[in-house]
């Protein structure tokens, strides 16, 4: 009998989650550029976040105690505000490997709101990254096109004057669990809103 490694060790990842009203914002923006840029794979909008830290395949057992980390790291959370703005690629510029939307706001309380989930999960198994946190929003993966991408086309995307603003305050964590070949792949395990002070 064949197992499911993935029902038994689920993918999992924290991210910090995006309204729904800049998710279709931001969906009407990538329809727009898909003739221009070519990439293989675009984030279905439901998928959208921001990624805090990428746990991978995590033994049942330990979730709970994953959990209890993040509870605690939202009981000394606060709102901050932020907001969508601007756009562009990650790797080589003839095929980019990424395709992203950029963040703009208290992107301090960000940092250091990652830093927090980094430092607690450690102790758990979950080694800190190496690479500085660069906070984005991946719209698209594996560029397909024949020629360079087009800068230009992804310009003026997003703007810090946009109407309406594409602001929010981030007031909560999210523990998602992967799917891998299901559209939308992102299912939220455990939402857990900032609540210090009260």
């Amino acid at each position: 009998m064949v197992h499911n490694t993935q029902d038994e060790h689920p993918r999992l990842f924290v991210a910090v989650p995006i309204p729904s009203g800049l998710k279709a914002q931001v969906a009407a923006a990538a329809n727009g550029l898909k003739k221009t840029l070519p990439f293989k794979k675009w984030v279905h909008p439901d998928d959208l976040h921001i990624t805090l830290k990428f746990l991978g395949e995590v033994v049942p057992s330990s979730v709970a105690a994953v959990e209890a980390e993040l509870e605690r790291i939202a009981a000394r959370s606060t709102p901050f505000p932020l907001r969508l703005q601007g756009a562009g690629t990650f790797g080589a510029p003839m095929a980019p490997r990424i395709l992203w939307v950029g963040l703009a706001g208290k992107l301090q309380a960000l940092r250091d709101l990652q830093a927090d989930v980094e430092r607690q999960l450690a102790p758990l198994g979950y080694p800190t990254e190496d690479r500085p946190y660069s906070p984005h929003v991946t719209l698209a993966r594996q560029y397909a096109g024949g020629a360079p991408a087009r800068k230009d086309a992804v310009r003026g995307l997003f703007p810090a004057d946009a109407e309406p603003p594409l602001e929010w305050a981030a007031d909560r964590i999210v523990l998602y669990r992967s799917h891998l070949g299901r559209t939308p792949m992102y299912e939220p395990v455990r939402t857990i809103a900032f609540h210090a002070g009260g």
